[in-house]
C-alpha cells in the first residue's frame, strides 16, 4: 500500500493544490493545454514520491508487468484524459458535482489496478505510512472539502472561482477541525466544541460569509475525515 496512498497523495496535489485560477480558466479556453499541465504536473509529483520504486515491475491491470515509471506515465494520460473530458458542467443538471465524484473515481480506481500491493507492502497494515496518511487527510479535509462546495455551488448559482480569502479562510478554519481530531486522549472533544462556538459566532457576526449547508459540510466532513485519521495514529500499530 506504500505505493497507492503515494499516488494517491499525488493525484489529489494535483487536483487540490497544483489546480490554480489561471489553470481554471486555461481549461475553458485550451483544455489540451490544461490537458498537458495536469498530466505533467502529476507525473512529476508521483515520480518524486515513488523514485525508489520508479524501476520495480508493476501489475499494470494485473494483465503484464511494467516498470513502474512506465505505469505512473499511463496514469498521467488517464488522468489527463478524465481532466479532459469528464466535464459535464453546464451540459446536464448538477453535472460540476457529478464530474467532481465521477473523474475521482476512475482515477483512484485506476491508481488501485495499477499500484503493487503485494511486491511492496511490507508494514503489514492498510494505511502503511503515518506520514503519507496525515498529508492525504490533511488536504482532503482543506482543499477536498473546498472544491466540492465549489462544485456544488456552480450547480446551484453558477458562482465563479472562489477568492483567495475564501479559500484560505474556509481551508483554515477546516484544518483547525482536523488537526483537533488528532489530540490524544478525549480533549479533542473540549476543543471541538470551543472551535464550533467561535464558527458559529464567525459565521453570525459574518466574518465567515458561508451558506448553512456549506457550513454543515464544512464541519462534519472535516471532523469525519480527521476521525480516519486519527484512527491510523492511535488504533494501527
Amino acid at each position: 500500500m506504500i505505493v497507492f496512498w503515494r499516488l494517491f497523495l499525488a493525484l489529489f496535489l494535483t487536483d487540490f493544490v497544483f489546480f490554480n485560477k489561471k489553470v481554471y480558466q486555461l481549461q475553458q479556453t485550451s483544455r489540451l493545454g490544461a490537458f498537458a499541465i495536469r498530466s505533467v504536473t502529476f507525473f512529476v509529483l508521483a515520480a518524486a514520491f515513488c523514485w525508489q520504486y520508479l524501476f520495480w515491475p508493476w501489475p499494470f491491470l494485473e494483465e503484464v508487468m511494467l516498470p513502474g515509471w512506465l505505469c505512473i506515465s499511463l496514469v498521467a494520460l488517464f488522468y489527463g484524459f478524465t481532466d479532459y473530458y469528464f466535464q459535464l458542467g453546464g451540459k446536464i443538471k448538477g453535472g460540476y458535482t457529478l464530474s467532481f465524484f465521477l473523474k475521482n473515481f476512475v482515477n483512484v480506481l485506476f491508481l488501485v489496478l495499477i499500484a503493487p500491493f503485494e511486491e511492496l507492502y511490507k508494514t503489514g497494515n492498510f494505511f502503511a505510512e503515518p506520514w503519507v496518511v496525515f498529508l492525504v487527510g490533511l488536504l482532503l479535509a482543506t482543499r477536498g472539502i473546498g472544491w466540492f462546495i465549489f462544485c456544488v455551488e456552480q450547480d446551484k448559482y453558477g458562482r465563479d472561482y472562489p477568492t483567495a480569502d475564501e479559500q484560505w479562510m474556509l481551508g483554515l478554519m477546516r484544518a483547525v477541525f482536523f488537526l483537533i481530531m488528532l489530540l490524544p486522549g478525549i480533549r479533542w472533544a473540549f476543543f471541538l466544541i470551543i472551535w464550533i462556538s467561535a464558527c458559529l459566532y464567525a459565521r453570525k457576526s459574518r466574518l465567515l460569509d458561508i451558506p448553512g449547508w456549506a457550513f454543515g459540510v464544512c464541519i462534519t466532513g472535516a471532523v469525519f475525515i480527521g476521525f480516519l485519521v486519527r484512527l491510523r495514529f492511535y488504533l494501527v500499530n
